[in-house]
């Protein structure tokens, strides 16, 4: 009778220590003072860059993207459907787009700022995350926080980061819309994606990074909306590229 009982009492024992460890994963998840910290540890230096996206899906698309302090321009050039190069600008701060050319082209957000934006966890809950639900969890097998959702969540607003090194690996915006980074090395110093992947829905589009340059001095004038609109060669790119970074990352005023 007594040998019989052994696996009900194993399996008591097993069951009370996960919760155990579950509740207390729970207690030591990092506040949003300590992930804010961190990140400025790991990224705070960062505060200007110069990378190239490109899209092995349009081999004639690229998109340039300047940052310095807090401000941005992306060019956004497409030949991808044969009727020659066309040319798009946009500068903005934050999640918000201040000035482009032409004027319609309605470009999305600079998709580096989702990466590593300047005021972390407030930044993630203007997204529409919630600091009250946070969790440990896995993204493609690797070990993650995840911020603004439980782990088994995948449409909620949310950021997975690496547990480890704080790399924003994940951001989904809403059901169906996400930005992944990966592929993180070393590079002047910090650790920076080189791939990552757009999806929308069923539909998404890889990505590679080339970083030419970080902690650079930036003129000015690059982010200045005055000279955006003395440019004279600007045009609407056809690109299902730019169609989807358009649906992807929208923000909602």
């Amino acid at each position: 009778m007594f040998v019989k009982k052994i696996p009900v009492f194993l399996f008591i024992m097993v069951l009370v220590a996960s919760l155990f460890w579950c509740r207390s994963a729970r207690a030591f998840f990092p506040s949003d003072e300590a992930i804010d910290d961190t990140m400025y540890q790991k990224y705070g230096a960062l505060t200007s860059y110069e990378a190239l996206i490109t899209f092995p899906s349009e081999p004639g698309t690229s998109l340039r993207i300047k940052r310095g302090d807090d401000r941005w321009q992306q060019t956004f050039v497409s030949n991808a459907y044969g009727n020659g190069t066309v040319t798009a600008k946009s500068i903005g701060q934050y999640f918000k787009t201040s000035a482009e050319c032409p004027v319609n082209a309605d470009l999305p957000v600079s998709p580096l700022q989702f990466w590593v934006s300047d005021d972390p966890t407030s930044d993630w809950k203007s997204l529409g995350m919630t600091n009250s639900t946070r969790s440990y969890g896995f993204n493609d097998g690797l070990p993650v926080f995840v911020f603004g959702a439980e782990s088994t969540d995948d449409s909620s607003p949310q950021i997975r980061l690496d547990n480890e090194n704080f790399g924003p690996l994940k951001i989904t915006l809403g059901a169906g819309r996400s930005i992944s980074f990966g592929t993180y090395t070393k590079f002047a110093g910090f650790m920076l994606p080189h791939t990552g992947v757009i999806a929308v829905g069923e539909d998404s589009a890889e990505f590679k990074i080339e970083w030419l340059g970080v902690r650079q001095k930036i003129a000015p004038a690059v982010f200045s909306a005055a000279a955006l609109k003395n440019e004279s060669s600007c045009g609407i790119p056809s690109s299902s590229v730019l169609e989807l970074l358009k649906k992807c990352l929208r923000i909602k005023p």
